[in-house]
């Protein structure tokens, strides 16, 4: 509740000073547990808003990720996080592809653990950060796995495509071409494709 009163209060209020940055007028609600009828009821009740430009703008600006750094940068993010879906982690690595950072960015998972809820993992992914950033001892999943305890739940598997939790739209004040790729399913708006070379979206 906190990100969506608090939280939400902050961006729009305070940072965009009363301007909206998210809009929900092409969006599509959907839900495998309804019916179409029940879906276009649902879709059809829903109050709609546009994204005002500036307030886009202003949030691309400066919270948009662009992967353009020369710190080292590790996460961990929880399959199962209800908070903060793990497809951002797609997203988020396509930043630092598009910027040529790759080398910049490892990116861990685990099992389990929610939002925030995997304290066994961060007691060997920390010193292993360190190891990285002082003795160029890049971590691995497969390392930190082997380090862990048997408590910990690091595995392999990634998060799926960002594209089919969230489909990237287009946006009034972000530039199509400003929305990173790889080519994955929904990487780019509906009327969009992916240059893999450029790893940016360009229209059809």
């Amino acid at each position: 509740m906190f990100f969506a009163s608090i939280g939400m209060a902050e961006v729009v209020h305070v940072r965009n000073k009363g301007k909206h940055p998210w809009g929900n007028d092409t969006v599509t609600y959907d839900s495998p547990a309804l019916s179409t009828a029940e879906k276009d009821a649902v879709n059809a009740g829903i109050p709609r808003a546009r994204e005002d430009k500036p307030a886009v703008k202003y949030m691309t600006r400066y919270y948009e990720p662009r992967g353009e750094t020369d710190a080292k940068v590790l996460t961990i993010h929880a399959l199962d996080d209800g908070l903060v879906l793990p497809e951002n982690e797609t997203k988020y690595r396509q930043a630092f592809e598009a910027a040529g950072r790759s080398d910049q960015l490892v990116q861990l998972t685990t099992a389990e653990g929610g939002h925030c809820g995997f304290i066994s993992e961060l007691f060997v992914a920390i010193p292993a950060l360190t190891a990285w950033v002082e003795d160029g001892v890049k971590p691995t999943t497969a390392a930190l796995m082997a380090a862990c305890p048997s408590s910990c739940s690091f595995t392999e598997t990634e998060p799926g495509p960002w594209g089919l939790r969230v489909v990237e739209r287009t946006q009034r004040g972000v530039a199509l071409e400003s929305l990173v790729c790889t080519g994955l399913e929904g990487d780019c708006p509906a009327d969009s494709t992916c240059s893999i070379a450029d790893a940016y979206c360009v229209g059809s």
